[in-house]
Parts: structure tokens; C-alpha cells; sequence
């Protein structure tokens, strides 16, 4: 950390930012070369999601879109409105759950429950951590395997991870499985955006080239009966935080 703050004290702007494309671009070439299952074992088992000062603490972190509560506190309100609009609990699959930090708070507002997530080691956490809350967890790839169906899918800042071919594949997966689709995104912070520039499946996302997943827009146009915005989130006490983390209901045909 002491060799990285002086490097940006001593080195031009135009260095810096070479460098950490040039990093950036080293790991994207050794994700081209691994399975899903590897890629995100990876992630979590490096802690590539973790700052600094939770490294130390949490064995596997979803990142600060799952924990910071500029992200989660209005998404958490508003999916409890959503979810408390039922005459009963509905039934719930949670696609790539994490550390199950988010969904952990919004347990109890649903019936059936059914968490997935690539990461088998993770999985395993998640059993123990939260074996009272009455919860199904799974090891399954949500652009290749069966999925389970239930009244709403949850995919909060998952698919943005992944290549346009990968969430081809989970668009065909999930067809007819779900009512409604709950999707959250961290978006370019313009309503005008190149939506779904292609990236290799990793740690990263779109943002860095202007672009953000969009179901709706080509090439995934997505069907659907209904969108509802939720809520565009845009934190302001994380430095150099860029974008917006938007949430949209979709209900599906």
C-alpha cells in the first residue's frame, strides 16, 4: 500500500493509468483461459472484490455493492415494498446470492427460497453462516446449468461480470421460470449509453468502456410485459465512484 501511494505521488497521471490498463489487460488474458467456476474461485479466494481493510476480516466478500449502506439501504427498502405487495410470501431464487449479505436482510419478507452461486466454497459458507435462516443454497452456473423456478429472481450486479454469450445462455435458461425478474446493473450515469459492449467474464465490468448490460437492447432483447425503475443509486461518500447502480422490475411474459 506505502509503494502504491508513492508511485502516484511520483509518477504522471498518463503512467499510472497506463500501467493499470496494462495489468488489467494481463488478467483479462488469463480469464479468456478459464472455466466460470475457476474465474470466480479466483476472485473470491484473491479477494479481488475486498478492500483493503476487509480483506482481514471476511473470508469471501461480495464487494461493496453488497455491504456499503449508501448501495443497500434504498434497494433494501425498496424490495421490501416490493415483496411485502404480495397477498403471500413469494417464492424467491436468488442467482449469483454471494456472501449473502443482501439476501440474508430480505429473507424473511419471502416464502421458498432458493440461493445459487458458482462458487462451491462459498456455497458451504453460507450453509453454516446462515443455516437458521431456512434457506436452499446451491452450487449451480446460471448460464449453463437448470434453474430453479420460483415467483422472482433476484440477479443484483452479477450479470455485468459476464460475456454477452453468457447472458445469452442464462436469457434462454430462464425463460418461463420466473414471473418477475429483479435486476440490478451498474450503468454508465447517461440516460444516452452503448449499451452491451462485449467483455471477457471476470472481475470486471462494462463501465470502464462506457457500456453497462442492458436485457432490453441488442443483442438480448429481452421480452417483456413490464419495467418498472426502482431505484438509481449514486453514492456520495465513496471516492471516485463513477456510474449509477440501477434496479428494475421486470415482469415477464
Amino acid at each position: 500500500m506505502i509503494v502504491k501511494k508513492i508511485l502516484k505521488f511520483i509518477l504522471p497521471l498518463f503512467v499510472i493509468r497506463f500501467l493499470k490498463n496494462f495489468l488489467i489487460n494481463i488478467q483479462k488474458n488469463k480469464f479468456k483461459k478459464m472455466k466460470n467456476e475457476q474465474i470466480f474461485a479466483e476472485i473470491y479466494n484473491k479477494k479481488i472484490w475486498s478492500p483493503e481493510k476487509e480483506k482481514k476480516v471476511h473470508r469471501f466478500y461480495s464487494g461493496i455493492g453488497s455491504h456499503h449502506d449508501e448501495f443497500i439501504e434504498t434497494y433494501l427498502e425498496k424490495m421490501k415494498e416490493f415483496l411485502n405487495s404480495f397477498s403471500l410470501k413469494p417464492s424467491v431464487v436468488d442467482l449469483g446470492c454471494g456472501d449473502f449479505s443482501i439476501g440474508s436482510k430480505l429473507r424473511e419478507h419471502c416464502g421458498n427460497y432458493i440461493a445459487v452461486d458458482i462458487f462451491n466454497e462459498l456455497i458451504e459458507q453460507n450453509k453454516k453462516k446462515f443455516s437458521s435462516l431456512n434457506v436452499d443454497f446451491r452450487v449451480l452456473d446460471i448460464a449453463r446449468d437448470a434453474l430453479p423456478s420460483s415467483d422472482i429472481c433476484f440477479v443484483r450486479q452479477v450479470l455485468q461480470h459476464l460475456s454477452n454469450d453468457l447472458i445469452k445462455n442464462f436469457i434462454k435458461l430462464i425463460k418461463g421460470k420466473y414471473k418477475y425478474l429483479v435486476l440490478t446493473e451498474h450503468l454508465p450515469d447517461n440516460k444516452i449509453f452503448e449499451p452491451n459492449i462485449d467483455i471477457v467474464t471476470g472481475p470486471f465490468i462494462r463501465l470502464d468502456k462506457k457500456s453497462g448490460v442492458d436485457l432490453l437492447a441488442k443483442p438480448f432483447n429481452l421480452k417483456v410485459i413490464e419495467v418498472k425503475d426502482v431505484c438509481n443509486i449514486r453514492p456520495k461518500k465513496i471516492k471516485g465512484f463513477e456510474g449509477v447502480v440501477n434496479t428494475k422490475i421486470l415482469k415477464l411474459n
